[in-house]
């Protein structure tokens, strides 16, 4: 193998670098199981690691004020429940 020889005597060679880069399997040890990569700190992240059912991300449970307002629209594929309210508001005012 070639040794690339720094051209300060302060610098390291590529391959005391390359040693010092290797993850140990004490490294590895102290990292803990990937899959469970996150803080130990007793916080949130031990309640997502013993969670009993999977993080709905769908948001069916929500409850939206006004969004039954346009089912009609929904049903054309044309909703906007954003601006429900908006909308909503000058025809409460005339």
């Amino acid at each position: 193998m070639k040794t690339n020889k720094p051209e300060n005597s302060n610098q390291k060679t590529t391959e005391e670098l390359a040693k010092e880069a290797r993850v140990t399997k004490e490294d590895l040890q102290a990292l803990g199981p990937k899959e469970a990569n996150l803080s130990h700190d007793g916080g949130d992240d031990e309640q997502l690691i013993e969670r009993k059912r999977k993080v709905d991300f769908t948001g069916d449970d929500l409850d939206v004020p006004g969004s039954e307002l346009d089912d009609e629209q929904e049903r054309i594929g044309s909703e906007d429940e954003e601006n429900n309210l908006y909308s909503n508001a000058d025809e409460e005012e005339k």
